[in-house]
């Protein structure tokens, strides 16, 4: 599996595993989440995503990990329900 250079992944631990069927695969080790301190703060519409969001404020919807990183949600996809108040980290 390749990772970009630029990934928050890309100096994580590797961790060898064996398939089932004997054949060996590398993982990613698990990666602190860097802390993020939001600077403001918006209401998710029900057609808000991480990605549209992240579009939004930073002109770049692969940045949606900044937000995901701000969110108290261990699962990023429960980062933006509607109706809640979504923090908005700076771009940096």
């Amino acid at each position: 599996m390749g990772i970009d250079k630029k990934s928050r992944y890309a100096t994580s631990q590797r961790v060898p595993w064996v398939r089932v069927d004997g054949s060996p695969v590398e993982l990613i080790g698990l990666t602190p989440r860097p802390a993020r301190a939001a600077v403001f703060a918006t209401r998710a519409t029900d057609t808000d995503r991480l990605d549209t969001l992240a579009a939004r404020y930073y002109r770049d919807p692969a940045r949606l990990w900044r937000i995901a990183d701000a969110a108290q949600a261990l699962d990023p996809f429960d980062a933006v329900m509607p109706g809640a108040p979504v923090q908005i980290p700076p771009d940096k």
